[in-house]
């Protein structure tokens, strides 16, 4: 009697653990999930008048995102597979002030050239000043890619997306990963960005299409 007991509180605690992640239906609802604060999937650093931020973006965020704006000839299950073996994070680049503050873009410079050249390094050289540590392997990105804000933002946007070593070591199964940036565009020296990765995995919301 005392194991069926036991077997029925398993089974309704396991119910439980499965049903207790948040469902999300759109990008935006999966969107305000990752933004809140107890999720610790965004992590800020203020140095000075600048803010650093760097957010986790789960595979399945961006699963749903791809499958959202496509013609749903790919599945969001396949799109979902094609995320599996990589780990993205979105850098961004602010005043305090954000929309209302100074441009980042021209924050701190004197001429066009400056410009040109700190738009050349936020598009084409800012993996060469971030590493992943994972454990005892470090990891740099594999691309990057500045979002076009089309002047709608005065803060800046950079994806950087991260893959495991073949054979060698799984990415996914460490848990903790340390995002860390080396700057020399806006002066804010060395910062880390640290992530609890497998607890963030586990409460990751279920994504539930809309029919």
């Amino acid at each position: 009697m005392k194991i069926k007991h036991l077997f029925i509180f398993i089974s309704i605690l396991l119910i439980c653990v499965a049903c207790s992640n948040h469902t999300v239906h759109t990008t935006q609802e999966y969107a305000a999930w990752i933004n809140q604060p107890d999720n610790a999937c965004k992590v800020s650093k203020k140095v000075g008048d600048m803010l650093v931020s760097v957010k986790y973006l789960p595979s399945s965020f961006l699963a749903l995102k791809d499958y959202e704006s496509s013609d749903h000839s790919v599945s969001y299950e396949a799109l979902l597979k094609s995320y599996m073996n990589s780990v993205t994070f979105i850098m961004s680049f602010e005043t305090p002030q954000g929309q209302a503050g100074e441009d980042v873009m021209y924050k701190d410079l004197s001429s066009y050239k400056e410009y040109v050249e700190r738009s050349m390094t936020l598009n084409f050289d800012l993996e060469s000043k971030v590493i992943l540590n994972a454990g005892t392997y470090q990891y740099a990105p594999v691309l990057s890619s500045l979002e076009n804000t089309y002047g709608l933002s005065k803060g800046r946007d950079v994806y950087l997306v991260f893959t495991s070593k073949e054979k060698e070591h799984d990415l996914l199964k460490e848990p903790v990963l340390d995002f860390v940036y080396s700057d020399d565009i806006y002066n804010v020296g060395i910062l880390h960005f640290t992530y609890n990765f497998q607890e963030i995995l586990k409460t990751l919301p279920v994504v539930e299409l809309k029919k």
